[in-house]
């Protein structure tokens, strides 16, 4: 027994020297950043009145929107939580050109979703864009691998990884809301989004085209009431 502990230990020892070797960090630390509003974010849309809801992203847009200016425009001020947010989990691109265009995209996008869409499409796009695309960066760094065809910077297994965890949280998402689904229609849902995520554009896009792509699917196929002043 205490040889095949051993041996466990040595080969999870071995896994997360891998793993580590493979993602720095920084990087590990940008996706707890990023995955920090599906965590949340989720009770604030589920408990509580629309405005309250609103208000929160609205604000939490503004200030993004703020500090991706003051780094354009060279502006001396110190915008509260960005500025935090901006050295921990700016990507490398957005530190070497003075710019947080990740976050500002991700919380303007969040606002017209919580805005215009009911709260279970809210809930839904919010899931898949923070828990979906955290994994898929996590794990196709860390176990690498065949590229993406149309672009070489993603590979297939952190696809694939997007695809199942956006599957299970569009799952959730119906579950804590309490509404049916079908199992197809969200696997198409997660389709459209993991594509969203990988084509070749501007990496930071896809904190815009991930969660309004979904939004705009399920509320082509569920309906609903656009812009209400309640959930």
């Amino acid at each position: 027994m205490e040889a095949e502990e051993a041996y466990q230990v040595g080969f999870k020892s071995k896994v997360f020297s891998k793993i580590e070797n493979r993602i720095s960090r920084r990087e590990l630390v940008r996706k707890l950043w990023h995955i920090s509003p599906g965590i949340l974010g989720a009770p604030i849309i589920l408990f509580t009145p629309k405005y309250v809801t609103l208000f929160v992203v609205w604000f939490l847009a503004f200030i993004y929107t703020l500090q991706h200016l003051k780094l354009r425009k060279g502006w001396k001020i110190k915008v509260p939580i960005a500025d935090i947010s901006y050295r921990q989990m700016a990507r490398e691109d957005e530190l070497e050109g003075n710019h947080y265009m990740g976050s500002f995209l991700f919380w303007v996008t969040m606002g017209i979703i919580c805005t215009v869409f009911p709260k279970l499409i809210a809930l839904a796009a919010l899931w898949v864009s923070t828990f979906g695309d955290c994994f898929n960066a996590i794990v196709g760094q860390a176990v690498g691998g065949a590229k993406i065809p149309w672009n070489k910077n993603k590979t297939v297994i952190g696809s694939l990884t997007m695809f199942v965890v956006s599957i299970f949280a569009l799952i959730a998402a119906h579950k804590v809301i309490g509404a049916s689904y079908g199992l197809g229609l969200l696997a198409f849902v997660a389709s459209v989004a993991t594509f969203m995520e990988s084509l070749p554009i501007y990496s930071a896009w896809d904190e815009f085209t991930v969660p309004m792509s979904t939004a705009i699917l399920l509320w082509l196929f569920y309906g609903g009431e656009l812009l209400s002043v309640v959930w």
